[in-house]
């Protein structure tokens, strides 16, 4: 499976991409806004971002104040601290790091129970993980669930990005999945929040289907515009991304 993985984001790298950015740069209004929210807080804290892809955030992790090192199974990044690794079996010794990040990533590892488990092994005591994850627990899982069960994708390869562009292990997690996992490896202070701009996404996915026509799909982005605000404060889960923050 990893090998899948590794194969396609060779030769898709434009899919090493999070709402935070990763292609064409960092986008720093939500990060700000995220962090602020999560107040997660990274001066003087050394933090490992694993599924780092091309380390984008190895710039914001500096510029707080913090040291940053990434691991991944396919990184294409140069000058920074990096190991080229599983996540399901990071090489650092227990305790090693304040702060874990695992940023688009979490969807794509294949035991995710497990990878949990190494995120809080190589965190120190008063520690925290940074999460943001697909979120399939609205009206784009079940249409992930029609797509995948009818044959018209792969199973655990459909996701409403880039026009329905089908990936490679897209699991459907949802925020009770992520929690159970996470309560399991210990971490029991936990807080998310959902991604105003994926609303759409989340309720009507087909706001991207290869075949909208654009003037509808603009009208429906104006729509979500909005109102999302106000349905992401009631429901969370709307969105079809969550960022999380976990501590012991």
């Amino acid at each position: 499976m990893n090998n899948a993985i590794q194969s396609f984001y060779r030769d898709n790298p434009l899919m090493v991409s999070s709402p935070f950015g990763g292609v064409s740069g960092v986008h720093q209004a939500l990060v700000d806004e995220v962090f602020a929210a999560l107040d997660v807080r990274l001066d003087g804290k050394s933090i490992l971002d694993v599924g780092c892809g091309r380390g984008f955030m190895g710039d914001i992790v500096r510029e707080r104040g913090g040291r940053y090192t990434g691991a991944d199974l396919v990184a294409n990044v140069s000058g920074i601290p990096l190991a080229i690794s599983d996540a399901a079996r990071l090489p650092f010794q227990d305790a090693s790091f304040d702060g874990v990040f695992c940023i688009d990533a979490f969807e794509h590892i294949p035991d995710g129970a497990e990878a949990v488990r190494e995120f809080r092994r190589v965190l120190r005591p008063e520690g925290f993980m940074f999460l943001s994850a697909p979120n399939y627990g609205n009206v784009a899982g079940l249409v992930k669930w029609w797509c995948e069960a009818t044959g018209q994708y792969r199973k655990h390869t459909w996701a409403p990005f880039r026009r329905w562009q089908p990936q490679e292990l897209e699991q459907p997690l949802t925020a009770r999945r992520i929690e159970s996992q996470y309560r399991a490896a210990g971490f029991t202070r936990i807080r998310n929040i959902g991604h105003v701009a994926e609303v759409g996404l989340g309720v009507f996915p087909w706001i991207d289907h290869p075949r909208m026509p654009e003037r509808i799909q603009f009208r429906l982005q104006r729509l979500f515009a909005r109102i999302a605000l106000s349905v992401v404060r009631m429901w969370p889960g709307a969105s079809l991304h969550l960022f999380w923050k976990f501590e012991v």
